[in-house]
C-alpha cells in the first residue's frame, strides 16, 4: 500500500467501523426473516405534550399555562382516552386505525438534568446520570448477531451504535459514500503486519459496501413514495432503498433537527411535525409496496421533552419525559402504552417518567431480535 492509498483510504475510514456486506439478492431481501429496526432522532428535546396531547386535560388548556401553545379539540386527531395526535400527524392516522402504530407515554430517566449532551448521552448509551458506558446501547447488544453490519446511520454520528465491538458505518448519504468509495483502489495483497492487513480488509468491505449502495440506487420505483424532497425524506428514502437493494443490516438511524424550541414554537413545531409525519407515512409506504413492512420497526426519540408550563418567549423550556412513536407491520399498536401525562402531580413544571428508556431498549432487544437483554430488572412494554 502506497503513502496515496493509504491518504484515500484514511479519508473514507472516518465513515466507517469494520462494516460487513453480504450480497443479497432482491428476492432474498424480500423473503428473508430479517429484523430490522429504523431509529428516527428528534433533536433538540421534542414538546411531548404537542405531540400526543392530553388536550381533555384542564392544567392543559389553562391559558395561563400554555397561552397560545394548547391545542384544542378541533386541532387534534382524537385516538381515545382524552389523547389526541397533532393535526400535523394526519397521514399516520392510517397506520393508528390499522393497529400498525402506538405510542409509548412518558419515558424518560431518572435524575435528568436538562442538559443536551448529558441527556443525549444517557439517550444512545442506556446509561444513567451517574454512569455513561463507553459504547451505545445497540453496541451492547447487537455483537450477539453474527453476520452482516449492525447498524447505518444516514447524517452523522454513530450515536447508539458508538462502540469497538458495533459494526456500523455512518454516510452523510449513500450517492457521496459511494463516490469516495470509488477513488480507492482495489487492493489484492496479503500483509505480515496487522494493522495494514485490517486496513485491507476493511478497504475491501467498503467496496462491498460500495456494491450494494449501487444496487440500492436503482431501487428507482422507491422514488414515487418520497414526492417531497426535502433532507428528511431523502434519508428515510436512502434507507428504503438500502433496505430493499439488500444491505443486511439491523439498524438505520436517521434525524429531524430543530426542536429545541425556546421561542415563539406554535409553527415551527407544527411544521417539524408534518415534515415527520410526511416522512414516516412515505417510507410506510415503500415498506409496504415491498413486502418489507413486517419486517421493521421504526420508533423515534428525543433527549427530553418539553415543560408543561409556557415559558415568556412564546416556547417551551427543557423538560424531563416526552412520548415515542413506534410503528410497524408487526407492532402492537392502536395502543396507548402507559398512563396519560399526570400535570398536577409535576416536578418543577416537568411531567414525571413512567418508564425508563431501558424498558424501551430491552422491549426492542428481547421481543424483536431475542438477545439477552441486559435491562431485564427494567422490565418489558410488549409492544412489539
Amino acid at each position: 500500500m502506497n503513502r496515496r492509498e493509504f491518504m484515500q483510504f484514511s479519508a473514507l475510514t472516518t465513515l466507517t467501523s469494520a462494516g460487513l456486506f453480504p450480497t443479497l439478492s432482491l428476492a432474498d431481501t424480500v423473503n428473508n426473516k430479517r429484523r430490522i429496526v429504523v431509529l428516527v432522532e428528534l433533536e433538540g428535546g421534542n414538546d411531548g405534550l404537542n405531540t400526543l396531547v392530553p388536550y381533555t386535560d384542564p392544567i392543559y388548556q389553562d391559558k395561563k399555562i400554555r397561552r397560545n401553545l394548547t391545542l384544542s379539540k378541533s386541532q387534534v386527531i382524537d385516538v381515545g382516552s382524552n389523547m389526541g395526535m397533532h393535526s400535523s400527524l394526519k397521514p399516520l392516522k392510517g397506520l393508528w386505525d390499522k393497529d400498525q402504530l402506538a405510542w409509548v407515554q412518558n419515558v424518560g430517566f431518572a435524575q435528568p438534568d436538562g442538559s443536551h449532551f448529558r441527556s443525549r448521552d444517557i439517550w444512545e448509551t442506556a446509561g444513567t446520570f451517574n454512569h455513561i458506558p463507553d459504547e451505545g446501547w445497540l453496541a451492547q447488544v447487537l455483537p450477539q448477531r453474527s453476520y452482516g453490519v449492525d447498524g447505518i446511520v444516514v447524517g452523522q454520528g454513530l450515536g447508539p451504535m458508538s462502540g469497538k465491538r458495533c459494526r456500523s458505518v455512518v454516510m452523510q448519504d449513500p450517492k457521496t459514500f459511494v463516490q469516495q468509495a470509488e477513488s480507492l483502489d482495489d487492493l489484492d495483497l496479503e500483509c505480515s503486519n496487522p494493522s495494514l492487513q485490517h486496513i485491507v480488509d476493511v478497504q475491501k468491505q467498503l467496496h462491498g459496501a460500495k456494491d450494494v449502495l449501487e444496487r440500492s440506487a436503482r431501487m428507482r420505483h422507491i422514488d414515487r413514495y418520497f414526492p417531497v424532497r426535502r433532507t428528511f425524506n431523502n434519508d428515510l428514502r436512502s434507507v428504503a432503498k438500502m433496505i430493499v437493494g439488500g444491505a443486511d443490516a439491523s439498524v438505520y438511524k436517521v434525524s429531524l433537527g430543530g426542536f429545541d424550541t425556546h421561542a415563539s414554537q406554535a409553527v415551527p413545531h407544527k411544521n417539524l411535525l408534518h415534515y415527520l409525519a410526511q416522512g414516516l407515512d412515505s417510507f410506510s409506504k415503500a415498506m409496504i409496496s415491498s413486502h418489507m413492512w413486517d419486517n421493521v420497526v421504526v420508533m423515534t426519540y428525543s433527549e427530553f421533552g418539553r415543560r408543561i408550563k409556557q415559558n415568556l418567549s412564546g416556547g417551551t423550556d427543557h423538560g424531563i419525559a416526552a412520548p415515542m412513536l413506534v410503528m410497524g407491520g408487526k407492532v402492537k399498536g392502536g395502543v396507548l402504552y402507559g398512563h396519560n401525562p399526570d400535570l398536577k402531580n409535576h416536578d418543577n413544571w416537568n411531567v414525571r417518567h413512567e418508564f425508563d428508556i431501558r424498558s424501551v431498549y430491552g422491549t426492542i432487544t428481547e421481543n424483536w431480535w431475542g438477545y439477552e437483554n441486559p435491562w431485564a430488572n427494567q422490565g418489558k412494554i410488549d409492544f412489539v
